[in-house]
């Protein structure tokens, strides 16, 4: 409890970091929160290797990397793929939480990009966690306030795992907090992706 504790505290003095504006009254849709995150994480490394951005698909169907059963970065055909399922289980934590997502599955294509960790484990997923929370933080006139700094950590802990044998494992929920927050320090820190670094 003291832990969780002090993330709570941790995550509204960032909060506080990004924002002085007033908790939303709606939630965005999930169509224009793809709009405007994507659009404005692609500055972060000056509109270099975006990958293509497919949202709202089906659990199953087939992509050049398999079946997709939940979202996911290719590098076959660098393209991010963003299930029906994910969006609606980020939004049973709001509508940061989808941010997060897209910013989880782009940080993937920018590890092979610009090599920051172009292999897949369970530290590269954490890496990709620390990305998103730096590109979440950088991204133009979006303003992320407590509530969005709370979502997006709720749904980063409901999305680890104690699966250690598994090559899906992504990191405990506690890491994957830990490293969506260290992101976020890097994007008012002024370290940037440099935070992230391994």
């Amino acid at each position: 409890m003291k832990v969780w504790k002090a993330l709570y505290t941790t995550l509204l003095s960032i909060g506080y970091v990004l924002t002085s504006a007033p908790a939303k009254a709606q939630e965005l849709s999930p169509q224009a929160v793809v709009d405007e995150v994507y659009t404005g994480i692609q500055h972060i490394h000056g509109y270099e290797a975006t990958p293509r951005l497919i949202w709202d698909i089906s659990p199953g169907a087939a992509g050049d990397c398999g079946y997709i059963d939940s979202s996911q970065y290719c590098p076959r055909n660098h393209t991010i793929y963003i299930t029906r399922r994910d969006i609606y289980m980020a939004y049973q934590h709001g509508d940061s939480a989808l941010a997060y997502l897209i910013a989880h599955e782009y940080a993937h294509a920018m590890q092979i990009a610009f090599g920051f960790n172009p292999r897949v484990t369970p530290i590269s997923e954490l890496q990709a966690d620390c990305l998103a929370g730096v590109y979440i933080g950088l991204i133009p006139n979006i303003v992320f306030d407590n509530q969005d700094i709370l979502e997006i950590a709720s749904f980063a802990y409901r999305v680890g795992d104690y699966a250690w044998w598994s090559r899906h494992h992504h990191g405990t929920p506690k890491q994957r907090v830990q490293a969506v927050v260290i992101g976020l320090r890097g994007a008012t820190n002024g370290k940037g992706v440099t935070a992230c670094r391994l």
